[in-house]
């Protein structure tokens, strides 16, 4: 048993011994001026979407011509949808989630925000035309 371990011993430190380069290894302090910069944590934070922050759905409304018209989207249950709006006149959007919410659209550019509490796949229609701007699939 003690030469099994011994012979396993100076074959993983053979093995070890063996795999190495001819150049030397850097130390933090020597570290290549070409790694890439970390980010510091005083650094700016990114606009890029997260799971916790998606990015916007951009909705437009121009007299009876609305888009997206249907688009499905993917969303997290629980996380904040920021729906941005720019519209040339006043729309009502019905969120047929459980429960439904309408949100009010004002002439101009507006954010508004929702969210979806349970999995499934959620309508957001404008009351005035019954056209289905959005496919909400929460997951």
């Amino acid at each position: 048993m003690r030469r099994a371990l011994a012979a396993a011993v100076a074959v993983l430190f053979l093995a070890t011994g063996c795999g190495g380069s001819d150049e030397p290894a850097t130390t933090a302090e020597e570290t290549p001026a070409t790694s890439t910069p970390t980010q510091s944590p005083d650094a700016e934070p990114s606009d890029e979407p997260t799971e916790d922050t998606p990015k916007p759905i951009e909705i437009e409304i121009e007299g009876d011509r609305i888009e997206p018209n249907g688009k499905r989207v993917k969303v997290t249950v629980g996380v904040p949808i920021a729906l941005e709006v720019e519209s040339d006149r006043s729309a009502e959007l019905h969120v047929h989630s459980s429960p439904e919410q309408v949100l009010e659209v004002e002439p101009g550019e507006s954010t508004l925000n929702l969210t979806i509490d349970r999995p499934g796949i959620v309508d957001v229609e404008e009351h005035d035309t019954g056209l289905v701007i959005l496919q909400l699939e929460v997951r």
